[in-house]
């Protein structure tokens, strides 16, 4: 999830690409696409998986599935990713889903998945943006498949808290071990998210600008997350004995305590830096879920393609008028240790409708205009498509549009909602896989 708008200032001369692919002359609009190379998706959500059969090939031998979005808030992308999450699982063996929300959240919800209906479970571990009736579908099938002998973990890599679940987590832990000390606790953490987000809020973008008062914020909470992170260590055997089925559950109260003074951290820098701060995060909690808590397990990644593409800081992106260059992203730092035991799978949306981020208020995505990424795989004529760019591995005339920079659709660092051809890239470096949606519907709501 975009959690602030990146607004990088260009200090160098943009590159020649753009100058010389741009929305009037871009030779981008000759591109074509094979028929060979688009593969049909018959179903968003049909529980029959022969149409994708053909992912068993491409993917059977990767470790790590990410499954992107160049929007948050698709109701088609979420039942896209569902249902595919649901073939890797039954068909390839893929063990946990990670979701770019908060690694305590999401790890104590599913610590407690017995005692919580899947409404509970999605609403209280990942953030909001994907709350609807189409993602819920997943969390029902989480909840199942936690009953067989094949069950499908929950986990989250970011240090962002999305949810107050893992608050209430460690009050009742707490209140176990030290009802006074619970209640020290909870007081102080019910208004530290506060405290910070006054800054943001007054602040804006600008935040980082205000040093003195965020540092002023971080001094006043910094000595009680240490006393609570000395306590956890002190009790370490009365909390591992409390919870037998989960060796790691010390490892998860810790790496999120200490998110809560990073998550500060981050808000003391510009907007580029805070991003790529963040991103080193998740990066290290993935290389956690991964080595530690999940080891040997096939793990699937769910997030903004911001997130997840294979080289971000080669991608520019149109701000304000002007081309700038992206950020490091967690997705460019597991690339370059992952390699090709990771399959990296960006979604795209040619027309429709989708909700803004924050209000969630319907608006309608017109076709995406000639020369784009989503038009040219669109001429698949296909409802659902997707593309495998990693079979291909030098250019030729009729695949040129993989290996030269195109223009994509994004919502963009400063909008709420999707901007067609606001991002320049090669499609090769970003990703080894593509899906199109035709016609994309927002997220139910109403669940």
């Amino acid at each position: 999830m975009k959690t602030t708008k990146l607004l990088v200032r260009a200090t160098t001369i943009i590159l020649s690409a753009v100058i010389f692919f741009n929305p009037i002359t871009a030779s981008a609009y000759t591109y074509e696409l094979l028929k060979s190379d688009a593969q049909k998706i018959e179903s968003l959500n049909s529980n029959n998986y022969d149409d994708l059969q053909f992912l068993k090939p491409i993917l059977k031998d990767k470790t790590v599935v990410c499954l992107g979005e160049n929007f948050h808030r698709v109701g088609d992308y979420s039942s896209m990713k569902t249902r595919i999450i649901k073939y890797l699982h039954q068909y390839l063996g893929f063990e946990v889903i990670a979701f770019e929300s908060g690694i305590g959240e999401c790890s104590t919800v599913y610590q407690d998945i017995n005692s919580l209906t899947p409404k509970q479970m999605m609403e209280n571990s990942i953030f909001p943006i994907w709350h609807s009736k189409e993602t819920l579908n997943l969390f029902k099938y989480i909840k199942a498949q936690s009953k067989t002998q094949s069950p499908l973990h929950l986990a989250g890599y970011d240090m962002q808290a999305t949810t107050r679940y893992f608050s209430f987590f460690m009050f009742k832990l707490l209140y176990i071990l030290d009802k006074n000390y619970a209640q020290e606790y909870i007081n102080f953490e019910n208004s530290y998210i506060p405290d910070v987000y006054s800054i943001i809020n007054k602040y804006g973008e600008d935040s980082y600008k205000h040093i003195d008062e965020l540092l002023k914020v971080k001094n006043k909470y910094q000595s009680k997350y240490k006393k609570l992170l000395a306590f956890i260590d002190d009790n370490k055997a009365k909390i591992t004995a409390l919870y037998p089925k989960n060796p790691h559950i010390i490892d998860i109260i810790k790496k999120t305590i200490n998110g809560r003074l990073q998550f500060i951290d981050m808000m003391m820098l510009d907007t580029k830096n805070s991003y790529e701060f963040r991103d080193r995060i998740m990066t290290e909690n993935v290389e956690w879920i991964t080595n530690v808590l999940y080891p040997g397990k096939k793990v699937i990644l769910w997030a903004h393609n911001d997130h997840l593409a294979k080289n971000t800081s080669k991608i520019l992106t149109k701000e304000q008028g002007k081309w700038i260059n992206s950020f490091t992203s967690m997705g460019e730092l597991l690339n370059s240790k992952l390699k090709d035991k990771e399959y990296v799978l960006g979604f795209y949306m040619n027309s429709g409708k989708a909700t803004t981020i924050t209000t969630a208020k319907p608006f309608d995505i017109a076709p995406m205009p000639k020369g784009s990424l989503e038009n040219v795989i669109s001429k698949s004529g296909y409802n659902y498509t997707f593309v495998d760019l990693s079979k291909h591995k030098s250019e030729t005339p009729s695949n040129s549009w993989m290996f030269n920079p195109i223009f994509a659709a994004e919502d963009g660092m400063t909008s709420e909602t999707i901007i067609p051809m606001s991002m320049l890239f090669v499609p090769k470096d970003q990703y080894d896989g593509l899906i199109v949606i035709n016609k994309v519907s927002e997220p139910t709501l109403d669940y």
